[in-house]
């Protein structure tokens, strides 16, 4: 079950995809991550070309919780808190551009953003035979209230979307045993705002090596590709190019595609207490804003109900938690 935990969390802070992890807990086990983010924004992308307008700051606290509510499904549940600032001379002007955007004033301002709600549904979890794991899944994301999304330092994107996809993993029980290699796709319906579709492929690709027993090494990559939207050319050439309502939902429907790609570790400093962090770095951007360096840091505690105790000793399966560690002592 660690690992289940452990890599989701640690690519949830890199991709916006929800749930997409391929292992899930046992019934009745469950865990709680708190998660904190702090990123970087150097550039902005006009669509391929890099522009320095100024500087995008923001921090995050994650809270997520996790569930088995069978061997073979499980919920997730999360909420951030994010905190942004930007520092430069171009801020966004308000809706109706009677003056410059609060948001923008150079000081940091926070709220609550998206609720993240997620299930998954293991369809093969035989690792001790095949090493495969396939899991489809599905979620939703929706804004926790109306807070401001046109401005450089805006908290989100103020969209409803339904994010419907599956993840597949290989443990790896020859050659690198302790190593395993997860992929995902998501396929997002994202809300749509002035006549513009914005739907998007979200993908990730991570490996996470069993180091020794307790340290574990991560790679992680993900990447997005908008389907539709627009390009943005800056605020001058845009505002020639786009009507005002375009113009002032540009940042929900621009046309982001990138590609991130970082390393992390993970440390478990008791059975149900594991520790760990990542860099993430953005290599390919098309439009908004690049991330520039995203640095995470966190914890879980995983728990076991009576409920979990109980269904143990009348199942011959055992959990994924044995089975993972005894994997990572090979």
């Amino acid at each position: 079950m660690r690992i289940a935990f452990l890599v989701g969390a640690m690519l949830g802070l890199v991709a916006p995809s929800v749930a997409a992890q391929a292992f899930v807990p046992a019934q009745g086990e469950g865990a709680v991550s708190l998660l904190f983010q702090s990123q970087f924004f150097k550039y902005h992308l006009t669509p391929t070309q890099q522009v320095d307008i100024g500087h995008i700051y923001a921090n995050s606290v994650l809270v997520d919780l996790t569930y088995g509510l069978t061997d073979k499904t499980a919920i997730n549940v999360s909420l951030p808190w994010v905190a942004t600032r930007y520092n430069g001379t171009a801020p966004h002007p308000l809706p109706d551009f009677s003056g410059p955007n609060p948001v923008d004033d150079g000081s940091w301002h926070a709220t609550i953003q998206d609720f993240h709600v997620g299930v998954r549904y293991n369809v093969t979890r035989n690792l001790l035979n095949a090493g495969i794991v396939f899991t489809p899944f599905v979620g939703s994301v929706t804004p926790s209230h109306d807070y401001t999304y046109f401005a450089h330092a805006g908290f989100g994107r103020d969209l409803n979307e339904l994010q419907v996809g599956a993840s597949i993993a290989k443990l790896f029980q020859r050659g690198l045993p302790g190593l395993i290699i997860q992929g995902s796709y998501a396929y997002g319906f994202v809300q749509q705002v002035v006549d513009i579709s914005h739907n998007r492929s979200l993908v990730s690709l991570e490996a996470t090596y069993f180091v020794t027993p307790k340290l574990r090494a991560l790679a992680l990559s993900s990447g997005e590709i908008t389907h539709g939207g627009i390009d943005f050319y800056g605020s001058a050439v845009s505002r020639a190019l786009l009507t005002t309502e375009q113009f002032i939902h540009h940042d929900q429907i621009v046309r982001e595609n990138n590609l991130t790609l970082g390393g992390g570790v993970s440390y478990s400093l008791n059975e149900s207490l594991d520790l760990f962090g990542s860099l993430v770095h953005t290599v390919a951007q098309r439009n908004g804003h690049e991330l520039d360096l995203g640095a995470s840091v966190g914890v879980a505690w995983s728990f076991t109900t009576s409920r979990a105790r109980k269904h143990a000793s009348a199942s011959a399966d055992g959990s994924l938690t044995r089975c993972l560690c005894e994997k990572g002592r090979k």
